[in-house]
């Protein structure tokens, strides 16, 4: 599937930060002109659940012809120029199933997000998580068969597939927080951001009229949400094989924005575990505008239990978790797309002052690392393979005054999916931050970004990178509790 241009990110980042007004207050208490609006009718708790399973089929295909026609009839890129031997070669073998060599951005978010928009088409329409994720199996797969003159992309049908349904639901999820199931009335604030979250959801509340329901989305979740914009003071990345160190990148002042949700926050003794992405942590960043760098990071628990008590001082959860990666500087970048066994945890260590932490392994069906040096449009400027994925954070809360917080990613990728294959990739991202209070809403931050990158593909020895920087941030938070939820 096709999707193009790194203007997604941004706008995808600007979109998510419009939540951070829309959830601070419940949509029951936004009036539309000052007065009190009655409430929303509630089906019965045994009433059937409602689904379309033509509408979001429909809607998937139409989807995909029009933006195939884009491709074909406006832009006229080469990959859309079909015909019926190029379609008949992707069934005879002739153009069999491969890993493709679109640019990094295009499989890596461009796929994924293409994926969401067709999964939302289908959560919207009232399928669960599951049986959502098979229309964007199908649609990708009808798109490798007969949108392209290329052979069909294995990557392509695992990230638009998997990538788009945790990414999809992230965006499904977090459109509900601010327009729940069934209507109603909501600010024109409201609409707009869940026209931006979710424009396929936001067509079919308005097409099916509030009368479908996947039954597997509950009402106020508790959220975390943090929109950080900054100024990114200096990033330097070196060459660290040799024993003198060789300057690669350098870069001065830049703008950064950030911006962090948590879905089903640990501590509200009321949320329950029961679906899907209940509990999600996602974060997005970029930086702008002289060396542009981007990241998201998206990791829900798909199946699991909570542990501990309503009077515990330690409550988390364990399980399986679903994991989507994105982390792009042209040097030291990676994404992936996997499984991973895990726990979250926040243990109460005084009346305001709490631990969190969070503990992942992963393995990865497909991931993409590093760069070949290249600088061609026609070849993969980057590794891909299966791997290894490992995630740490720790972060230490005095709620209404600040944070201290560490935040580990590892990811080890070897290169058996295309040449180079022998080889692998090693690729480490951590961050260091801390912020102290300045209001109920202000905080102000400063985050130490280190990375580094080791890579063995011959015939010489093994290579390192590495480097770091500096911001100086800005949080608009919903409160000081930084994160923490629950009395």
């Amino acid at each position: 599937m096709a999707v193009r241009g790194g203007a997604l990110m941004a706008a995808l980042l600007v979109t998510w930060g419009a939540l951070g007004h829309a959830a601070e207050v419940p949509p029951a208490a936004l009036p539309e002109t000052g007065k009190a609006q009655p409430p929303r009718e509630q089906p019965p708790a045994d009433a059937p659940l409602r689904r379309s399973y033509l509408v979001p089929a429909f809607e998937a295909a139409a989807f995909n012809i029009g933006l195939f026609s884009f491709h074909n009839l406006i832009t006229r890129e080469p990959f859309a120029v079909i015909s019926w031997e190029t379609t008949r070669g992707h069934f005879d073998g002739t153009h069999g199933w491969t890993f493709d060599v679109d640019q990094f951005i295009t499989n890596q978010f461009g796929h994924p997000y293409h994926g969401s928009l067709i999964y939302n088409f289908a959560r919207s329409s009232g399928m669960p998580f599951w049986r959502a994720g098979l229309y964007n199996f199908a649609a990708s797969l009808g798109w490798e068969y007969f949108a392209e003159n290329e052979a069909p992309a294995i990557n392509d049908q695992i990230t638009t597939t998997l990538g788009g349904m945790f990414l999809g639901e992230v965006l499904y999820r977090t459109y509900r927080a601010v327009i729940p199931e069934g209507g109603g009335q909501v600010s024109p604030l409201r609409r707009l951001t869940g026209l931006l979250l979710s424009p396929g959801a936001s067509l079919n509340d308005w097409l099916l009229g509030g009368e479908v329901s996947s039954g597997d989305i509950d009402s106020a979740p508790p959220l975390s949400f943090v929109l950080t914009p900054g100024v990114s003071l200096m990033t330097r990345l070196e060459d660290r094989t040799a024993t003198t160190p060789r300057r690669l990148l350098e870069a001065g002042p830049q703008v950064s924005l950030a911006a962090e949700l948590t879905y089903g926050a640990l501590g509200d003794p009321t949320w329950r575990y029961r679906y899907p992405f209940s509990y999600f942590d996602a974060s997005a960043g970029l930086t702008f505008p002289g060396i542009i760098m981007g990241n998201l990071y998206i990791r829900g628990l798909l199946l699991g239990g909570q542990y501990g008590g309503l009077t515990s001082p330690v409550k988390g959860l364990w399980g399986l978790f679903g994991l989507y990666d994105f982390g792009a500087n042209n040097i030291v970048r990676v994404s992936s797309v996997g499984l991973g066994l895990g726990t979250t945890v926040q243990a109460r260590l005084g009346q305001e002052v709490f631990l969190q932490g969070s503990a992942i392994l992963g393995g990865l069906g497909f991931a993409a690392a590093g760069s070949l040096g290249l600088e061609s449009l026609l070849v993969r400027d980057y590794h891909v393979g299966p791997g290894a994925e490992g995630i740490l954070e720790a972060r230490l809360v005095r709620r209404g005054l600040g944070m201290l917080r560490m935040r580990a990613r590892h990811w080890w990728v070897t290169g058996v999916y295309a040449e180079p294959r022998d080889g692998f990739e090693s690729i480490t991202y951590v961050t260091l931050d801390g912020r102290v209070r300045l209001s109920q809403h202000l905080a102000l931050g400063l985050e130490l970004p280190l990375s580094q990158r080791s890579y063995d593909f011959g015939p010489d020895a093994t290579q390192t990178i590495g480097g770091g920087g500096a911001r100086i941030t800005l949080s608009f938070m919903p409160d000081d509790a930084f994160g923490v939820a629950g009395p």
